[in-house]
């Protein structure tokens, strides 16, 4: 579709205005106009450089970059309140950057908060901090690059990482990039049903040598994982209604391939505080155990520190976030899916 420039440019203006620092961890960002996703979903994505072409044309600009080269971790948890609220948890490893929320508001979809790596943007380097205005432009990608979020219909996802074999499905479906699934899932699907049929509607490329899978969550009570093994999609669904369920870095899938597993400590962790508590805890006890399984180390192979970029837990009824980020948890926020780009500090 061809799209007035005048009206590009008009957007990515608009947009980049709202372009701020809640801290030295946090950044936010109300995207306005399209981004694409409808196009990008019908001409088929297959890697990192293609999703970077795409969003240098769509956007008219050169001055946009991805960087997949990095590693990590990841944990995430769902549960209930005592108040019956249904909350999504989420630790988000990776190379120590910053935090980008993101407000998106597509003609033909369902309205989200989402949150991405500043490391996509090269937002992750001490020359390259977008607080320099030249480099705001790169927040631009945002959209393309969520890593976990939630729509107005109160349903979440989020992206975790597997050291196994990347999938590369080729059945003959329109390819998908890894976190282009999540942005399809939360613009297009109000539950957990319907994130799952679309996943399987397009064959999965991940972008890089390792694999991911997918844990999903809605307002219902419902929650599912996505895992690909072997290039084959597999379904762990709850054994009934509001059952929590946890993933970490490793198979859940009988015959995944684990022989580079990590995260079994801190899914062990996550499943015996959520038996402990009968899976009823307050948003702030939810914190508390994301913080007690935070990942920090040094990358043996690419040299980078990583660690536990954010920690968030959404409120799927209220349809909120509670976040703390760069392992500040002295320092915790809340965002609402219905007051783009205000911030309220908790603590």
């Amino acid at each position: 579709m061809k799209r007035d420039k005048q009206e590009i440019l008009k957007a990515r203006k608009e947009t980049l205005a709202t372009f701020k620092q809640i801290d030295k961890n946090i950044w936010t960002i109300v995207y306005q106009g399209s981004y694409g996703l409808d196009e990008l979903l019908n001409k088929g994505c297959t890697g990192i450089v293609g999703l970077a072409r795409f969003a240098q044309s769509f956007l008219h600009s050169r001055q946009i970059f991805i960087n997949p080269f990095v590693r990590g971790g990841c944990s995430t948890f769902n549960t209930r309140t005592p108040d019956n609220n249904v909350i999504f948890a989420r630790n988000f490893d990776y190379k120590d950057s910053l935090g980008i929320v993101i407000w998106t508001f597509p003609k033909n979809g369902y309205r989200s908060m989402t949150v991405t790596t500043g490391s996509f943007m090269l937002y992750g380097k001490k020359w390259q901090r977008p607080e320099k205005k030249k480099n705001h432009i790169r927040a631009m990608i945002a959209p393309y690059c969520c890593m976990d979020g939630i729509n107005e219909m109160g349903l979440a996802a989020a992206i975790l990482e597997i050291k196994a074999k990347s999938t590369k499905q080729k059945t003959g479906k329109k390819p998908i990039l890894t976190p282009l699934a999540i942005r399809a899932i939360l613009d297009k699907c109000k539950n957990v049903d319907e994130a799952l049929a679309l996943i399987q509607k397009y064959d999965m490329r991940d972008p890089l040598a390792v694999n991911y899978h997918y844990h999903f969550a809605d307002a219902q009570g419902n929650s599912a994982i996505v895992e690909y093994v072997d290039n084959k999609i597999h379904i762990i669904r709850q054994k009934q209604k509001n059952e929590n369920q946890a993933l970490t870095n490793y198979y859940l899938t009988e015959g995944g391939d684990n022989r580079k597993e990590m995260g079994r400590d801190r899914y062990k962790r996550i499943k015996d505080k959520l038996c402990e508590c009968n899976s009823c805890m307050t948003e702030e006890s939810a914190m508390e155990l994301l913080s007690n399984c935070t990942l920090h180390y040094r990358h043996k192979t690419f040299r980078h520190m990583v660690i536990t970029v954010w920690s968030s837990v959404y409120n799927l009824t209220k349809k909120t976030m509670k976040m703390c980020a760069g392992m500040n948890y002295d320092a915790m926020y809340e965002f609402s899916l219905d007051e783009p780009g205000k911030v309220k500090k908790i603590k």
